[in-house]
């Protein structure tokens, strides 16, 4: 039998991205945003990319689309991946530049308009497709806080601190701590993304790195992808445990009025751990919610960078995610701000708080 999942992969395989389908159609009032995403970055060939075409049939209208700048330093090691070789000066700066530039190449052959204003985070809580350009990791700043300036003037407007090397602005979860959390340096950034309106995320960072950032001012910080765990991770566990969050520590965000993403990493070797389907995926969901306030809570899905087989693909098994959680009968407006209404509310505040 010709199963829907099956036959939407087929259809994206063959650059099919087709309408929403008829069962998804009770969650289709509900737009729907990511906070974390490399969709379309590494593997475009596999779909004949075109990705306001794909938001727009699925109504995921708000993408930050992460921007890696370590990934010519790290490799994959039996417990995830390490970093493997020290950046020269300007390299971190230069690769980033690089990278940016063509994110920015296809964002105009598509026409798909950035997320610069908090105008333009309404007009994707209004059903029209944003980009926010997202980094996943500030090393290319390479200590120099005034380079943050240069990437708000680009168009960044979420920027994550620590990713897989090394970094000058404190530790983060899969290496050996060596700052014991956020640096005064560290802090400086977080300074000037709060003077510039940029979210400050805190995913990959360590418990002390998030204290360390809720105790250097009022911003209001996200968690972009990972999960919640019973007792959090160590440096030295397999790296979906040691990437994982302590229920203290995501409850401490949520108090400052951020939001954690679940990501779509799949693990098959631990039964404990929860994701392993869309209907999973949406139990997550909802433990999350019960945890830490539905207030608190938003996808973040590390689409193409969840590593192999990833609990969802493409934003119609996200789809598949909101009609189930529309079935459990939550609350219009929490599901709204599951799905984009907790992710728009902070970069919204963030935009409008910004010194410039």
């Amino acid at each position: 039998m010709l199963t829907r999942r099956r036959f939407v992969q087929s259809g994206l395989a063959a650059a099919g991205l087709q309408i929403l389908p008829a069962q998804a159609q009770s969650a289709q009032r509900f737009y729907l945003a990511d906070m974390h995403s490399h969709y379309g970055m590494f593997l475009p060939r596999l779909f004949g990319l075109d990705l306001p075409k794909h938001m727009q049939d699925t109504g995921t209208t708000l993408l930050a689309w992460a921007a890696t700048d370590d990934n010519r330093w790290i490799s994959m090691t039996p417990t995830g991946w390490k970093q493997t070789r020290t950046p020269a000066p300007d390299e971190l700066w230069v690769s980033f530049q690089q990278r940016l530039a063509g994110y920015e190449a296809k964002l105009a052959q598509w026409n798909l308009r950035k997320a610069l204003t908090a105008a333009d985070v309404d007009a994707a809580l209004a059903g029209e497709p944003r980009v926010l350009l997202a980094t996943e990791g500030a090393n290319f700043l390479e200590g120099q806080p005034e380079r943050v300036a240069q990437a708000h003037a680009w168009g960044v407007r979420h920027m994550q601190l620590v990713h897989f090397i090394q970094s000058p602005l404190g530790d983060h979860q899969t290496a050996n701590p060596v700052h014991g959390g956020l640096t005064a340096l560290g802090g400086k950034v977080v300074a000037e993304c709060r003077r510039l309106g940029m979210v400050v995320d805190l995913a990959h960072g360590t418990a002390a790195l998030v204290d360390g950032v809720l105790d250097a001012g009022e911003g209001v910080p996200v968690w972009s992808h990972s999960w919640i765990s019973p007792q959090g991770g160590n440096w030295q566990d397999s790296s979906y445990i040691a990437r994982s969050l302590l229920p203290a520590t995501a409850k401490k965000i949520a108090a400052r009025g951020g939001a954690v993403g679940l990501w779509t990493v799949r693990v098959s070797r631990d039964p404990a751990y929860p994701v392993h389907s869309v209907k999973t995926y949406a139990d997550e969901i909802i433990r999350m919610c019960e945890l830490i306030g539905p207030a608190h809570v938003a996808f973040g899905t590390d689409m193409e960078g969840a590593g192999p087989g990833p609990i969802l693909s493409n934003y119609v098994d996200l789809r598949d995610v909101a009609d189930n959680l529309v079935k459990r009968g939550m609350d219009e407006a929490q599901l709204h701000g599951v799905f984009i209404g907790n992710y728009a509310r902070i970069v919204k505040a963030a935009m409008e708080a910004a010194r410039l």
